[in-house]
């Protein structure tokens, strides 16, 4: 339900900030049609940020775990992994990839959810406008 919601809200604000030119339109509802491409435009630029980020966590994850996996291949059959002081610091290493993603998604959505009501709130106010006659064409 959410998500198509989502998607609903999405696409009305690629519909309103295509409509038209509104480059240089002094109006009212040329300037909400404004903050709502700038709004879009911004929600578009923290999902590829977060997409980068998150490949940049995968990528340290991944170094980790095979500098793990190949100390496990150096260490001597007779001793035992756990003992090997470096074994410690590679799982808070990954402790810390983990905890850092965790950050990041919550921050996100915080984020996303901000500009989706703002997206939202701009939306309505245009719709009102357009109800209520004000758009003159």
């Amino acid at each position: 339900m959410m998500k198509r919601i989502r998607k609903t809200l999405e696409d009305k604000a690629r519909e309103l900030a295509t409509e038209r030119s509104i480059a240089w339109d002094p109006s009212i509802p040329a300037t909400l049609r404004r903050e709502i491409a700038l709004t879009r435009e911004h929600l578009e630029r923290l999902n590829l940020l977060r997409e980068d980020q998150l490949r940049h966590l995968l990528h340290l994850e991944c170094q980790t775990v095979s500098e793990s996996l190949q100390m496990r291949q150096r260490t001597p059959w007779y001793l035992t992994i756990d003992d090997h002081p470096r074994q410690d610091q590679l799982k808070r290493q990954l402790f810390e990839i983990d905890k850092e993603r965790r950050k990041l998604t919550e921050r996100w959505q915080d984020k996303k959810q901000t500009l989706e009501d703002r997206l939202l709130a701009l939306i309505n106010e245009h719709e009102q406008l357009n109800f209520s006659g004000f758009e003159a064409e």
